[in-house]
């Protein structure tokens, strides 16, 4: 039963990525489809990011001065600054670890 589900569902993930991915495939979304796609990448990273920076082990953080919450911020900010994602992503780091450090 588990070899089966894992088979089906890498079956349905290949297929999803074929149709969308390769050019070959003549298959067309309808844009206002491909629109609210758009915002697939945001919400996603929301709904990942969210529960790490609010809540450890059940329990709501300490917000004002809690580390996760302080880099979120900081790193929101640095997002709109510099418009680079790789120096945003080692400055966010080194605000992260520096605030830890500091805070624990």
């Amino acid at each position: 039963m588990t070899w089966l589900l894992l088979l089906s569902l890498a079956l349905i993930v290949f297929l999803n990525r074929y149709f969308f991915l390769e050019p070959k495939v003549a298959f067309k979304l309808p844009h206002w489809i491909e629109n609210m796609l758009q915002y697939s990448a945001p919400c996603l990273l929301t709904a990942i990011c969210a529960p790490i920076v609010f809540f450890n082990d059940q329990q709501l953080r300490a917000l004002p001065l809690d580390a996760y919450f302080l880099t979120a911020i900081i790193c929101i900010v640095l997002a709109l600054i510099s418009k680079k994602i790789l120096v945003n992503l080692g400055l966010s780091l080194l605000c992260f670890y520096g605030l830890f450090y500091l805070l624990s």
